[in-house]
């Protein structure tokens, strides 16, 4: 890929942005929960400043280890507009890869937010994206690369249409998942798909309950009580993940 082709290209679109006026809790929360490093700040709509993991992680020392709500203790005492950096000035959609690359370098930043004519974030672009797409050109949006060991299916073999699997019905679940608590309860699962039913189960019933609320909240104008569920949706999903895989809690819980 040629270094004067559009930023716009290589850019990843499905931008986690947070409003300057949020607690900083909510800022440690979208760390937690997306895989980003970076998070744009905004203020009415537009870019106001950037906070990198960097920024937020460093507040674990802040916070005493008697604290008994460490979320509550740091809004109190830091805001957002605090921690970011700012001024940041956006990267037009129409700036080219070297463009990016060289605000980066003068910067002496990893990532730089793309933006419209009116400042509002349209993606985000990274030192990754960059030596990536002059390595191996841009991202074929939407294709999914397989994981490390898996075997693709031959050229001649594979299909571009999407694979969709019929949902069992409510009845045929019910049978599907009691047979999973007799396999795994008695110990016959030898091929741990007992064991798989049950933790997928419970998978599926907390990322239901987080889709319903954030359809609630997209669809009844982003009210404060409806996003308030959504966090605690979100918070119960991941508890129950860290419970199953036996991993330790992320640091500032926001119950």
């Amino acid at each position: 890929m040629r270094p004067d082709e559009p930023v716009s290209r290589i850019m990843t679109e499905a931008v986690v942005a947070i409003d300057v006026s949020r607690p900083v809790s909510e800022a440690l929360d979208c760390f937690f929960q997306y895989p980003i490093h970076h998070l744009p700040v905004v203020k009415d709509g537009k870019l106001a400043g950037m906070l990198s993991a960097a920024d937020v992680m460093k507040l674990e020392y802040f916070v005493p280890k008697g604290a008994a709500d460490r979320s509550r203790y740091l809004d109190e005492r830091v805001t957002i507009g605090q921690l970011m950096r700012h001024p940041v000035v956006g990267l037009p959609s129409g700036a080219s890869i070297a463009d990016a690359a060289e605000r980066l370098i003068e910067q002496g930043v990893h990532a730089a937010p793309v933006v419209d004519e009116a400042d509002h974030v349209l993606g985000i672009v990274t030192t990754t994206d960059i030596m990536r797409s002059l390595l191996h050109g841009p991202p074929r949006k939407g294709d999914l690369s397989a994981p490390r060991g898996a075997h693709a299916p031959p050229a001649e073999t594979a299909s571009d249409e999407p694979q969709h699997h019929r949902k069992p019905t409510a009845q045929e679940y019910a049978i599907a998942l009691r047979t999973a608590e007799v396999l795994h309860v008695e110990a016959r699962d030898p091929r741990h798909l007992g064991k798989s039913m049950l933790y997928l189960d419970e998978r599926r019933r907390h990322l239901e309950k987080v889709l319903e609320l954030a359809d609630r909240f997209l669809l009844t104008g982003q009210d404060e009580h409806t996003h308030a569920l959504l966090l605690k949706a979100i918070h119960a999903a991941k508890r129950a993940e860290e419970h199953a895989t036996g991993k330790a809690r992320v640091p500032f819980p926001l119950e």
